[in-house]
């Protein structure tokens, strides 16, 4: 009495079927594992999340900051996206920026020019042409914009310490240089005269050099300047190629991340073939005809004839 087939396993849930696949893709794009957290796929969507990004921007920390940002050239096919940051830019959202401060850079007409008052914390040293070492400067800057007897003038002010010792310092006298605010680097630089107020004959004019911040809005995927690039290559040297890698890698693999999330996995869901049920081996095993033992072949008898192959 033959049995009643058994009925095939239900296929695996596919939970990327389930969403949107346009809205998996773009949130994918912009951020690793986005897409997978959409979809459910929790698992590996904080795996994409933590080890793209953490590869993305353990290459910015190496490079200091100075590594994704987007310097096209002026003509030709990379006249608006440069091919070293094409693979930076496949991240999303982490390398966006590079587009922007790109146009903002190009269209800030203030250049190393001061337009309004600035405060702000100081690092540096009080030098002169005798010393250039100079002593350490700790405190704040303030300097504001006036109307002198030639025009527009720069004064300002220093409070803090010099080698641990508080002091005070008046600042201008015609010289003051400053970084244009948006720019690559998280610190700004800045040079100025200070104002003495009783200069003794045939003593060299003091000054002040050193950095104050840049803000985040305005260093974040800014492009470096060419004097920069020379300079952190010089200083860094492999490092800096490695931080340019790491960030590239980043941004590629976040590519097959998104193909991923929109396209499903390649195996695992529908591909294999489900094992039969253990009742039904054990049916087909009991129901087999047994196997009666061959004789084996002996010279003296060759080969076993059909007779003895099988019982009459």
């Amino acid at each position: 009495m033959s049995s009643a087939p058994s009925a095939s396993p239900p296929n695996h849930p596919r939970p990327w079927e389930d969403k949107n696949p346009v809205v998996a893709g773009v949130l994918a794009y912009l951020i690793p594992g986005a897409g997978h957290l959409y979809q459910g796929r929790t698992a590996k969507g904080l795996i994409y999340c933590l080890s793209i990004l953490g590869l993305f921007f353990w290459g910015q920390k190496l490079g200091e900051g100075m590594v994704v940002y987007n310097l096209p050239e002026k003509t030709g096919p990379l006249r608006y996206v440069a091919l070293s940051y094409a693979a930076q830019l496949g991240i999303g959202a982490s390398a966006l920026p590079a587009l922007v401060q790109n146009r903002r850079v190009l269209s800030d007409t203030r250049a190393n020019k001061l337009t309004g008052p600035l405060s702000a914390p100081f690092q540096g040293t009080l030098s002169s042409s005798e010393n250039p070492e100079g002593g350490v400067l700790v405190g704040t800057v303030k300097f504001d914009v006036v109307d002198g007897q030639f025009g527009q003038e720069i004064h300002g002010s220093f409070e803090g310490t010099l080698d641990g010792q508080p002091t005070k310092l008046e600042l201008g006298g015609g010289r003051f240089e400053i970084d244009r605010p948006i720019k690559a680097g998280f610190r700004r630089m800045l040079h100025c005269n200070v104002v003495e107020s009783d200069t003794k004959p045939n003593t060299a004019p003091r000054y002040i050099k050193g950095s104050i911040p840049r803000p985040f809005i305005n260093a974040y995927g800014s492009p470096p300047d060419p004097d920069q690039l020379q300079e952190i290559n010089g200083r860094l040297g492999k490092i800096y190629e490695l931080a340019l890698v790491f960030t590239w890698i980043a941004g590629l693999l976040n590519v097959l991340a998104i193909w991923d999330c929109v396209m499903g996995p390649a195996y695992g869901f529908g591909d294999e073939h489900p094992a039969a049920p253990a009742a039904s081996r054990t049916t087909a095993t009991s129901s087999a005809p047994p196997v009666s033992p061959q004789p084996a072949a002996t010279p003296e008898t060759g080969p076993a004839s059909p007779a003895q192959k099988s019982p009459a």
